[in-house]
Order: structure tokens, then C-alpha cells, then sequence
């Protein structure tokens, strides 16, 4: 048999830890027991990238280790916030929101990068503010503000109420909260009847007015015409129908009244005693 020649094999070393310390192996082409280390992607290398394996079986240094890279605590952004991490490491993101009465501009999101840095997309915080409110027929709005809580206080002209919110509040939303008010012309209670009268008009509302009749034989007693004021109220009391009379008759000498009915319409007599002529008329 012939004898098996002996052949010269390269040094063999310790097979490198890649899984435990998180290794790429890159083996150097054209060179012999040389290997490059590199990291995956959001890992650095900590240590040697470069080992040399030697005739006496060792490598030349110790193995370098992938450590987790990390970014600092995310940037703060004026009048916001960012969420709340449990990590830090590459890949983690952070979502962030602003205070009340401001809004977020920009990508609300940064991500942790492979260098350790966050992305330079970060979104700013600018106030709300509300739109001009909307005018009122027969109104008037005095605006203190547009940036979130101001306030726009609606009125109304005389002769005219607010019905709704008199005050709006500019919302963290940029929108007026409370609803637009309008303004109704002012009305008064209804008129009142009157025994032996009569009324007419055509509406209770501001600067209307009523005016008031007696039936024959009465008399108006107050105010025939009522105006509705701007306080709803109107400037006088209701009048009342009085019952025409006449005063008691006269007595005349020598001769006799009759007749006690003294209301409107009645009628008296005149008579003499005798002996005596009537002179004028004898009924009245």
C-alpha cells in the first residue's frame, strides 16, 4: 500500500462566537486565516473588526461585540409632548402630541435611525386659532381674541333679546364652542281685553302699538295708545271702560223732575205745579 502523503493545512482557531455576540463574519478573500467582523443593521461593533488567526492557533486579539445602538431621550418640542418609551434602541418610535389650545404640524412620529439619531423630521407645536365669528342680524359681536379660551361676546340692538349663548370660547380644536346666537325683536305680554272696549294692533313686538276703544256710553279712562318698550314692557297701563254719567238734574222752582236714571241714553221730565207754564224744553 502506498503510504498517504502528508499535507500542510492552514492553523485552525476557535470557531468566532457569532450568535452570541451578535456577529457578521466577512471572511477577507485572497488572505488565509484573516476574517472581518461587521454588525446588523442597529447594532455597532464594539472591538477589533479585523482578527488574525495564528500558526500557534490563537487569534491575534479578542472578539469584538454587536452592542444595541441607542438614541438619546427624544428631543423635546415647544407646547408638546412625546409618548412614553420603554426603549430607546434603534427602530423605537415615538409619537408626539400637543398641549390644549395648540396643534401639530408635521410628522407626528420620529424613529430611532441605525446611527443613533432620531430622524430629522420633527413636527412643532403652533396655537389654535379660531376663524372671525359670524356677524348677527340685528346683533353685535365684540371679539376678544381668536387663540384658544378668547372669548366673543354677542349683543343685541334695542328692541331686540338674545336668544342662545351670549358668550362663544374658541375651542383647542380651532373652532367657537357655544353655538351662534340670534337676536329677536323684543316682544311684549299680549294685549289685554277690556270690559266694554275693544283693542287693535298688529303685533306685541318693540315699538308696536295698541290702541284702545270704549263702546257707546263708556269713556276711556288712561292711556288710549300703549307702546311696546325695548324692555318687553309696555310704557303704560292697561285703560278701562268707565260708564258714562250725568249728574244729578237740577231741581227747578215751582216745579218737579222725574226720571232717576242718570246713565248715558236715560232721559228726564220736567213738569210744573199748577198754576205754572213750562218754558224751555220739557224732556232732556
Amino acid at each position: 500500500d502506498k503510504k498517504q502523503m502528508p499535507t500542510c493545512m492552514p492553523s485552525k482557531c476557535q470557531e468566532p462566537p457569532l450568535l452570541e455576540n451578535q456577529l457578521v463574519l466577512k471572511e477577507v478573500a485572497n488572505e488565509v486565516g484573516i476574517v472581518r467582523f461587521s454588525c446588523k443593521e442597529g447594532y455597532a461593533l464594539h472591538g477589533s473588526s479585523v482578527l488574525k488567526c495564528l500558526p500557534s492557533q490563537q487569534w491575534n486579539d479578542s472578539f469584538p461585540v454587536c452592542k444595541l445602538i441607542l438614541c438619546p431621550k427624544p428631543p423635546y418640542i415647544p407646547f408638546g409632548d412625546p409618548s412614553s418609551v420603554s426603549s430607546l434602541h434603534f427602530g423605537s418610535k415615538v409619537k408626539y402630541s400637543c398641549m390644549d389650545g395648540f396643534l401639530l404640524k408635521g410628522v407626528s412620529e420620529i424613529t430611532c435611525n441605525s446611527d443613533g439619531m432620531w430622524s430629522s423630521e420633527r413636527p412643532h407645536c403652533i396655537p389654535v386659532e379660531c376663524p372671525q365669528p359670524e356677524e348677527i342680524l340685528n346683533g353685535i359681536v365684540d371679539v376678544q381674541g381668536l387663540t384658544y379660551l378668547s372669548t366673543a361676546l354677542y349683543t343685541c340692538k334695542p328692541g331686540f333679546e338674545l336668544i342662545g349663548n351670549a358668550t362663544l370660547i374658541c375651542g383647542e380644536d380651532g373652532y367657537w364652542l357655544g353655538g351662534k346666537p340670534v337676536c329677536k325683536p323684543t316682544e311684549c305680554s299680549p294685549a289685554k281685553d277690556i270690559a266694554n272696549g275693544r283693542f287693535s294692533y298688529q303685533s306685541p313686538h318693540y315699538g308696536q302699538t295698541i290702541t284702545y276703544l270704549c263702546n257707546r256710553g263708556f269713556r276711556l279712562e288712561g292711556q288710549p295708545v300703549l307702546t311696546c318698550l325695548e324692555t318687553g314692557n309696555w310704557d303704560a297701563e292697561t285703560p278701562f271702560c268707565k260708564e258714562i254719567t250725568c249728574e244729578p238734574p237740577l231741581a227747578i222752582d215751582n216745579g218737579f223732575v222725574e226720571g232717576a236714571d242718570y246713565s248715558y241714553g236715560a232721559t228726564i221730565s220736567y213738569s210744573c205745579m199748577p198754576g205754572f207754564q213750562l218754558s224751555g224744553l220739557a224732556m232732556q
